[in-house]
């Protein structure tokens, strides 16, 4: 999020509501604060418009890319394919 136009807010939570706050992150494979952001907007009616698809696809697969299975799965799926007639 660009930090032009934007403030810093500070405030205080229940240490199970940041563990919650913080597993719900880690799922959806973003910050805190974007996830807080989005609910705060949500919860006064002023929610964002859904992520471009391929915007979140391209995120995805950045984040991916960088794991040992992925590159695993890249080279067996390289190792097996019928390349055969492709240009």
């Amino acid at each position: 999020m660009p930090r032009s136009g934007s403030t810093v807010v500070t405030l205080r939570v229940p240490a199970d509501l940041d563990r919650r706050i913080q597993s719900e992150a880690r799922r959806r494979r973003r910050t805190k604060s974007a996830l807080v952001r989005e609910a705060l907007l949500n919860a006064f009616g002023d929610a964002p418009p859904v992520d471009d698809p391929a915007r979140d696809a391209r995120r995805q697969s950045l984040l991916v890319s960088t794991r040992a299975s992925e590159r695993e799965a890249l080279e067996f799926v390289e190792a097996v394919a019928d390349q055969r007639g492709w240009k």
